[in-house]
């Protein structure tokens, strides 16, 4: 009797241990990955702290080009009644084509794990005012790997709309909610969303109201006179990239022929999360995003992906059999 009492008792533990295990293992915005290399697997342990598995890359991009084909574009849109494109929503289009075409940038690490993200976020900051004292807000937004240039402006106007007039804002929407409370209750409530992300048990109205777990955050410093910052990682939440805009800057370069020609130039630095992708990885996906911002005639079309493209990509919306290549 004592033998089967403890036998059962073990069967029981075994069980909650492989219930726990699995469960830890399944996430609403995002899918374990679990075979891949060991150094890649090690390295939470080794950098436990996003800031500190932070790297930086700068690129100046000759966006002359660019503003002539939007002078071009928009002038079509407007014979077909439709938005015009600004060079910020541009650069949203091309961030969403560099992680559709490089997959690994929208992983992240959480509970020592790394996981696949199951959506494309790019998340935001926007002053209600373009003044030093306007308020500022987060506008989030998901969007389709196979998102084009056309597909961008009228999405992007609402959303901005709505978010200025304090409407459909699910950020701000919770940060009011906890600033409701007092000190010693938000800095628990702040515990304990930490921990419940960790466990991986986050409901998803929280996770679609954070701007720190999309796959990036953009900040446009430019558009109010600012040079464009190394701007930190947050250890909160899940987002692994951190992009910063610069002044539109008029240069004297010189042109194939050694020329010198007066050319738009701006500033990008972006903030990788080391543990995600190495610095060759992150590196190629700079040269690519800087590629299609200096040349956008490729984000006019849906990018081709084909099955493997997308079961890399693992996003909910969007299975293999969507594959267009």
């Amino acid at each position: 009797m004592c033998s089967n009492s403890y036998s059962t008792v073990i069967f029981q533990v075994v069980s909650l241990q492989c219930i726990l295990a699995q469960m830890f293992k399944k996430r609403p915005d995002g899918t374990y990955l679990g075979d891949i290399p060991p150094h890649t697997r090690l390295a939470p342990y080794l950098m436990p702290s996003r800031i500190g598995g932070t790297i930086f890359s700068e690129q100046e991009i000759d966006i002359t080009d660019t503003l002539s084909f939007l002078r071009k574009f928009n002038k079509q849109q407007v014979a077909k009644n439709k938005a015009k494109i600004t060079f910020f929503q541009l650069f949203i289009a091309a961030s969403v084509r560099t992680i559709a075409l490089k997959p690994k940038l929208n992983r992240f690490t959480i509970g020592y794990r790394m996981w696949q993200r199951n959506h494309i976020g790019i998340n935001f900051v926007a002053k209600k005012k373009l003044t030093e004292d306007s308020e500022e807000i987060w506008i989030l937004g998901d969007y389709s790997p196979f998102t084009t240039l056309e597909d961008i402006g009228d999405t992007f106007k609402e959303r901005l709309r709505e978010a200025t007039r304090g409407e459909g804002n699910s950020s701000e929407d919770l940060n009011v909610t906890l600033l409701k409370f007092p000190r010693f209750v938000i800095r628990f409530l702040i515990w304990l969303i930490r921990k419940v992300d960790l466990w991986n048990m986050m409901p998803q109205f929280l996770i679609k109201g954070s701007p720190f777990h999309g796959s990036i955050c953009i900040t446009n410093v430019g558009s109010v006179g600012v040079e464009a910052p190394y701007h930190h990682l947050y250890d909160f939440g899940t987002c692994g990239l951190f992009t910063s805009l610069g002044i539109v800057r008029r240069e004297w370069r010189p042109d194939s022929r050694g020329r010198m020609r007066q050319r738009d130039v701006v500033k990008v630095v972006c903030a990788f999360d080391d543990r995600i992708c190495d610095g060759i990885y992150s590196g190629r996906a700079m040269i690519l995003l800087k590629d299609l911002v200096e040349k956008p005639e490729a984000l006019l079309e849906a990018p081709l992906l084909s099955k493997a493209d997308l079961q890399a990509l693992l996003l909910r919306d969007y299975p293999p059999e969507l594959a267009n290549s």
